[in-house]
């Protein structure tokens, strides 16, 4: 597996795209939303159900993402890695993967979420914490 870096350096000096991505097939990344989630869900050995719980989330609605029928927001996908206490790395990740923008230090609501999630609260905490710092709750 090449380092992102090595593929970047890679893919600027490179004249053809078809080759590039054939040349590197097993460095580059495949796996789903869902099947991410699902993996670390295994990992940290806990349900789908008590995510969907913690997450506050409808039941229809949260397994729906887990099967990858449907792809969350950023603020489901926040409430997700509460729910979990995952780490802001893994977030990012989780957000990549949904085709979301990540979290962004000099963004006064990310901030916000970021110390959220660093410090593990919760979804109810974190909507307190927003609303009295005048940003958006979790929708």
């Amino acid at each position: 597996m090449k380092s992102t870096s090595a593929l970047m350096n890679e893919l600027n000096g490179s004249e053809d795209i078809g080759a590039f991505l054939s040349k590197n097939k097993e460095s580059l990344d495949t796996q789903s939303f869902a099947d991410y989630l699902c993996r670390i869900v295994k990992e940290h050995k806990t349900t789908k159900i008590e995510v969907i719980r913690q997450a506050q989330l409808n039941q229809i609605y949260g397994y729906q993402i887990f099967a990858g029928t449907r792809l969350p927001g950023k603020d489901k996908i926040i409430a997700i890695a509460l729910a979990m206490k995952l780490d802001v790395d893994t977030v990012q990740r989780l957000l990549t993967l949904a085709g979301e923008p990540q979290l962004y230090a000099k963004n006064a609501r990310d901030c916000i979420l970021i110390d959220a999630i660093n410090k593990g609260i919760d979804v109810a905490e974190l909507n307190r914490v927003l609303f009295e710092n005048g940003a958006q709750c979790l929708k």
